[in-house]
């Protein structure tokens, strides 16, 4: 079910019987010249969705920015400041607070959000706020990884991976059409972190890390996927049973 096509009568109707919402967020980012702005709230939107509707819960729109500075010198990133970033997090779980939610999970795209969110589930519990929160990034499912590896050994990397990617063209493919696709190089940098964008561009000049997304697939994409989404409803299935104080 997708809240924004619900009325307040059906989502009333809804926390009648269950009180938890999926809430995909991602970043608008460059994903080097082999992969799209827009991969991180692509393929969490699936992700979740996915699992909203296989599940019968609640998904809400998806919160495409992140925090994503380290990508500035790259054309069409867009950021949201830490700061910015963990009071958008606390205003929408308050809001949802607000109406019964009590089971409010965030299905995560993009890594440089997984701080800003704890600090601001921290916040929240600071200010006596109830309720379970929780972030859940796909890319770091341990069962994900094992997918990956076995497709890309250690070519994955760490940005515009080749896993990532492969969920974007099997989502969509059409977008890929005129995208890089030759080889490249895969190099092992050693660095420090957090990186300011100009580090950052310097370090990884073509916006990857470490990774080789020309290897991505769409078949790839469908199989890590429906792992994520395996793993994922089992992880909900076991928040679902547990007591809320």
């Amino acid at each position: 079910m997708l809240l924004e096509n619900m009325s307040y009568v059906e989502v009333e109707a809804y926390l009648l019987g269950k009180d938890i919402i999926l809430i995909p967020i991602g970043s608008v980012e460059q994903h080097s010249p082999y992969g799209l702005i827009g991969t991180d709230f692509i393929t969490a939107e699936a992700i979740a969705r996915e699992v909203g509707k296989r599940m019968d819960l609640v998904v809400a729109p998806t919160l495409p920015y992140g925090m994503s500075q380290h990508h500035m010198e790259f054309a069409g990133s867009v950021t949201f400041s830490p700061k910015t970033m963990v009071n958008v997090i606390k205003e929408i779980t308050k809001s949802f607070l607000q109406h019964g939610f009590k089971r409010i999970i965030f299905i995560n795209g993009h890594g440089g959000n997984i701080n800003p969110v704890k600090t601001a589930f921290d916040q929240l519990k600071y200010e006596n706020h109830k309720g379970l929160f929780e972030i859940i990034s796909w890319f770091l499912l341990p069962e994900v990884q094992d997918v990956e590896q076995g497709l890309f050994g250690d070519k994955n990397g760490h940005h515009a991976t080749p896993g990532e990617v492969s969920i974007t063209k099997f989502m969509r493919p059409e977008a890929f059409l005129n995208k890089a696709h030759i080889e490249s190089t895969v190099e092992k940098k050693e660095t420090y972190w957090p990186l300011s964008k100009d580090e950052f561009k310097k370090i990884y000049p073509d916006g990857r890390m470490e990774s080789a997304p020309w290897l991505a697939k769409e078949n790839y994409g469908k199989l890590i996927m429906e792992e994520a989404v395996r793993v994922i409803t089992n992880r909900i299935r076991h928040i679902l049973k547990m007591e809320i104080l």
